[in-house]
């Protein structure tokens, strides 16, 4: 009698944390990645500076600006939407081979209305490096 109810209880915790793991789970595989508009970005800089420093030096420029909150001023160059919907800023950054691009968040899709090219911008994301252009990742963007 002692054994089955001691089973029972240890089979009843075996569920209850295996619940609570699962649960745990589906909220950590659904969480939406933080939105940077209203944070600190950790370091400003002009389109120009910075697609100047990559030029120069990737590697330097790398140790400072990849996967930090970076926020870039400059002249709107182009506004381009891909076949997935995702929308993408460029910045002119006095290069005709390469600028600055900003891909814009789910989330701030609608700033892309607010803005037209010529325009001056803030725009803020995370720096991921340099192919042709310095590319930023989940942006949202305001005029200047």
């Amino acid at each position: 009698m002692k054994l089955k109810k001691r089973t029972r209880n240890i089979l009843i915790a075996i569920v209850v944390v295996g619940l609570i793991g699962a649960i745990y789970g589906y909220t950590e595989y659904n969480r939406k990645p933080a939105d940077l508009s209203g944070v600190k970005a950790d370091i400003s800089v002009s389109a120009a500076q910075l697609l100047g420093e990559y030029s120069k030096d990737e590697k330097a420029a790398n140790q400072k600006y990849l996967n930090k909150i970076t926020t870039v001023s400059g002249v709107l160059k182009s506004i381009d939407k891909d076949h997935t919907g995702s929308i993408s800023l460029s910045l002119d950054a006095g290069d005709p081979l390469a600028g600055v691009s900003c891909e814009l968040d789910a989330r701030h899709i609608a700033d892309a209305e607010q803005v037209h090219v010529g325009d001056t911008v803030i725009v803020t994301g995370i720096c991921t490096g340099m192919l042709t252009d310095v590319v930023l990742v989940r942006c949202s963007a305001q005029k200047k």
